[in-house]
C-alpha cells in the first residue's frame, strides 16, 4: 500500500489543530478537499483516525500512533527533494528557520561561522510567524528551526542557544515605564496582550500563566505580529512581556521595554527532527558551538 507524502501531510495539519478549517487554511486547500483526503486514508488504512463530532475533533488512538510514523515519511520526503534540488545545482543546502529576531546576533554569528568553514554549503532561510513554530520543521519542510521555548513536540532533538531575560513592554506614559526592573506583581492586575498564533504553552509563558496565585488571566485582545503588538501597548491596550533581545530589533517611539526581575527566562533552542539524518546538520551544530564557546576561549 502506497501512502503518498501530501496525504500524510494533510493528516498532520489536522493532527495539529484539531480542527479542518484551520488545518485547510494552514494547508492552502478548501475544507472539502482535505476531509476527501483524511476519508481516503481512513479508508486505505481501514480505520478511523478521528472521532468527528459538531462540536469538536479528536484523535482516535491509532491516530496518534499513525503520528511520529507519517512526520517521518513526510520528513524523509522533503530531504529527498531538498537533495533533488541541490544536486541539481551542484552544491549542498540546508533550510533554517527562524522567529522575529531569532536568537539575537547569534543567529547571525551562526550563520556566519557556517558559511565561513563550509563556503560550498548553501544556507536556505525562512522567517517564521508565531502560528508556525514547529510546524515547517514538523512538515519536513525546513531543516532546522531557531525556536524559543516552551513548545510541545516529540520526536524533536533541541540544543541550548542562549537563555535571557523576559522585559514588559509598556505605553511610554505608564507610571512603571521609566523603571530600570520592576517586580512582576506590579503589572499582574493589569490587561494582557495575548498571541493569537502558537501553542498554548507558548502563550501562556509570555502571559504569565498562571499566575503565582495559581488563578489565569484571558488576554485582553490578541496580536499576530511584533508589529501588531507594539502598536496595540503604545495606544494603551495593554502590556506584555517579550525577551530583552526584541527591542534591539523593533522599536516604538511610544513603547518602553522594562527588564522583569523575578520571571524565568526565556530560552532559545535550535531544534531539528530526530529522523533527519543529514550531515549538513552535524555542520550547523559544530558552527553553534563554535560561536558559544568562543568568547570563553578567548
Amino acid at each position: 500500500m502506497y501512502i503518498p507524502p501530501q496525504t500524510l501531510r494533510c493528516f498532520l495539519a489536522v493532527a495539529d489543530e484539531l480542527h479542518f478549517g484551520r488545518a485547510a487554511a494552514v494547508l492552502h486547500m478548501t475544507g472539502p478537499a482535505l476531509s476527501q483526503q483524511i476519508s481516503r486514508l481512513e479508508k486505505d488504512l481501514r480505520f478511523a483516525l478521528f472521532e468527528r463530532s459538531s462540536r469538536r475533533v479528536e484523535l482516535t488512538e491509532a491516530g496518534v500512533e499513525l503520528i511520529p510514523h507519517a512526520r517521518a515519511v513526510v520528513a524523509a520526503s522533503q530531504t529527498l527533494l531538498r537533495w533533488r534540488d541541490t544536486a541539481r545545482l551542484g552544491q549542498r543546502g540546508i533550510d533554517i528557520g527562524f522567529m522575529a529576531a531569532g536568537a539575537g546576533q547569534l543567529t547571525s554569528d551562526v550563520l556566519d561561522r557556517l558559511r565561513c568553514a563550509h563556503p560550498g554549503l548553501h544556507i536556505r532561510l525562512r522567517h517564521l510567524e508565531w502560528s508556525e513554530q514547529l510546524t515547517p520543521l514538523l512538515a519536513g519542510e525546513l531543516d532546522a528551526v531557531f525556536v524559543r521555548e516552551p513548545f510541545p513536540a516529540d520526536g524533536v532533538r533541541r540544543r541550548h542557544v542562549l537563555s535571557e531575560q523576559r522585559v514588559a513592554v509598556l505605553a511610554h506614559d505608564h507610571p512603571l515605564a521609566g523603571r530600570e526592573s520592576i517586580r512582576f506583581e506590579e503589572i499582574a492586575s493589569e490587561p494582557f496582550l495575548g498571541s493569537s498564533g502558537g501553542p498554548l504553552e507558548w502563550t501562556d509563558f509570555w502571559m504569565v500563566n498562571p499566575r503565582p496565585d495559581g488563578t489565569r488571566v484571558e488576554p485582553c485582545i490578541v496580536v499576530s505580529t511584533v508589529e501588531e503588538l507594539l502598536e496595540a501597548v503604545a495606544c494603551g491596550a495593554g502590556v506584555t512581556t517579550t525577551p530583552q533581545s526584541l527591542p534591539s530589533y523593533y522599536r516604538h517611539p511610544r513603547v518602553s521595554f522594562v527588564p522583569i526581575a523575578d520571571l524565568s527566562p526565556s530560552v532559545v533552542t535550535l531544534c531539528t527532527l530526530d529522523v533527519n539524518p543529514r550531515p549538513e546538520l552535524d555542520l550547523l551544530f559544530e558552527a553553534l558551538d563554535y560561536v558559544k564557546h568562543k568568547a570563553p576561549r578567548e
